[in-house]
């Protein structure tokens, strides 16, 4: 029997109901927040993340065949379901769906905060939502190019991908700044979360890239340290505009992997890519620290 769904469809589908469960349920946080719902708010955002996980853990792999009758059609969706979980319980499978979630996760928890902290900030809220469906869009649509066909895509599909990365970066940055901010937490708790985010994210990316070695964690933690300690020091001084201090934050973050990558991927890294990585950062944190008022309150 010929698949339900057309397999060349089968993926425009399952991204394009992702897309709009992501745009729809962002805005419906959205608009619990600007109706004063906290506890509305709080449902919608678990029930909108529980429903993403299902999608990508379960129907993006499923292909189901056409049957004649009810029950044969609800044999063939419990058989596809637990066969679905038996591959991924299969060998390391379990780790390759843990990095699958990993960026879509970042993306729209940091797009749920942001858009706590903005409540009633229409043009920002909005901003957000867009920016987090299309980066949730292109992360589900390369889910699997990342991780096995990486090495042999086009050079423009893998600089989309590595923006939406860093997209997720500073989102996750700028969310986590204005979360400690609100809470009146200390820069201790801001270098601890920096710390996390940058560790789930450096690991995830040399696991997209295959390169797992006795090595990794030490350099993924001297990546954390590094931003994490550049984080307390933003922290301490920065009273002003969350957003920015985060950009400062992903710019160190961008350099350290990107030396990472040519120096233990791609094995190419030479003394000109080194000051290009060091001029990048330098020119970021030049236009960030002069366009700031130190004067205005944090926003």
């Amino acid at each position: 029997m010929k698949h339900v769904v057309h397999p060349k469809n089968h993926k425009l589908i399952i991204v394009a109901v992702a897309t709009l469960a992501s745009f729809f349920g962002l805005q419906a946080i959205s608009k619990s927040l600007e109706s004063y719902q906290l506890g509305h708010f709080l449902w919608i955002s678990l029930v909108g993340y529980a429903f993403l996980v299902f999608w990508q853990s379960v129907v993006f792999d499923l292909h189901l065949r056409p049957t004649k009758t009810l029950r044969a059609w609800k044999k063939t969706v419990i058989h596809g379901i637990r066969s679905r979980f038996a591959y991924l319980s299969a060998d390391n499978h379990g780790v390759h769906y843990y990095n699958f979630l990993v960026l879509p996760g970042i993306i729209y928890w940091s797009a749920v905060v942001l858009l706590f902290l903005n409540p009633f900030e229409t043009g920002i809220k909005q901003v957000v939502i867009l920016a987090s469906s299309a980066a949730l869009t292109i992360a589900y649509w390369y889910m699997k190019t990342v991780f096995y066909e990486h090495k042999n895509t086009h050079r423009n599909v893998r600089q989309i991908i590595f923006l939406t990365k860093l997209f997720a970066s500073h989102a996750s940055f700028t969310a986590v700044f204005g979360l400690v901010r609100y809470f009146g937490a200390g820069a201790i708790s801001f270098a601890m979360a920096v710390f996390a985010l940058t560790y789930v994210l450096i690991h995830q990316a040399f696991y997209q890239h295959h390169y797992i070695r006795h090595n990794t964690v030490k350099l993924i933690l001297i990546g954390g340290l590094v931003t994490a300690e550049f984080a307390a020091m933003i922290f301490s001084i920065w009273n002003v505009n969350y957003f920015s201090g985060a950009l400062a934050i992903s710019a160190v973050y961008n350099a350290i992997w990107g030396l990472m990558q040519h120096k233990f991927i791609e094995n190419n890294l030479r003394r000109e890519l080194i000051y290009e990585y060091f001029a990048v950062l330098f020119l970021i944190l030049v236009l960030v620290f002069s366009t700031t008022n130190f004067s205005e309150r944090i926003y």
